[in-house]
């Protein structure tokens, strides 16, 4: 899974998955681009690869902003002159805690939907010119186990119904996208990922130390191999898909879940 040379932008880098990816990728070979609405953290990320050797360009951004996203792309082709990988982490659940469908109002709904699903449509339809002129590219995006729905406590959600419906769609999304590309030779595919614990400092952490010992004990039993999943875990899965060695894999979810 040599990814040397390549150019991989990756979103939602500042903590969590979109962190690991990029250290995996790096590990790999791959030149990255970095962004996340969290500036200065994303910019700290960067900060730990080029001290490790890699090679990176950074910035904050919010990707529901599509001229944000086309000065992200647009300050990819100046670093680096092509786009070979785009990996879709950004998105989550939102900070304010909802329980009914009934306390969604219309500004939640559209926060969390266009932070998810709206985010990856802006960034796939930016860098797809640059793909198709190469006739070859990887895509990858981001659901979530949350799209088949769940019973009982929210967890380390917030706002879960909206997000499912953001998850799902992207999952579809994902679908059409691989067969509308795959002439020009790109990939296109999807990770769902199950209950992954992040770094301490990381939102899902966070709200995971927050329940109480039954509440994280009934998270985790869920999950057949009986623990949380690392964000080094779905790292691993993502470069495999970015790789040539997934050249036959497109349309695919991916779930990453433990059997979850």
């Amino acid at each position: 899974m040599n990814l040397e040379g390549k150019i991989a932008i990756v979103t939602g880098a500042a903590q969590g998955i979109g962190k690991a990816i990029s250290l995996e990728l790096v590990s790999k070979g791959a030149k990255l681009f970095i962004t996340d609405v969290q500036a200065s953290k994303v910019e700290s990320v960067a900060a730990q690869i080029r001290g490790d050797g890699g090679e990176v360009g950074a910035c904050g951004a919010n990707l529901i902003d599509s001229p944000q996203v086309d000065d992200l792309v647009d300050r990819v082709i100046a670093q680096f002159g092509r786009i070979d990988i785009l990996i879709n982490v950004a998105g989550g659940s939102g900070n304010v805690g909802i329980d009914h469908i009934e306390e969604v109002d219309d500004d939640i709904w559209d926060l969390i939907v266009d932070s998810n699903l709206k985010s990856t449509f802006f960034c796939c339809r930016a860098v797809t010119p640059y793909m198709k002129e190469k006739r070859i590219g990887k895509i990858v995006n981001f659901s979530s186990a949350s799209a088949k729905g769940a019973f009982g406590d929210r967890g380390t959600s917030a706002g879960r119904l909206p997000y499912a419906g953001a998850k799902a769609g992207i999952e579809g999304f994902t679908k059409q996208l691989a067969k509308d590309l795959g002439p020009w030779g790109i990939n296109v595919n999807a990770i769902m990922p199950g209950f992954i614990l992040t770094e301490a400092d990381a939102r899902v952490a966070r709200r995971y130390a927050d329940l109480s010992k039954e509440e994280q004990k009934a998270m985790y039993s869920r999950v057949p191999l009986g623990r949380p999943g690392r964000p080094e875990e779905i790292a691993k899965v993502a470069s495999f898909l970015v790789s040539q060695d997934a050249s036959f894999v497109s349309g695919a979810i991916v779930e990453v879940t433990g059997a979850g």
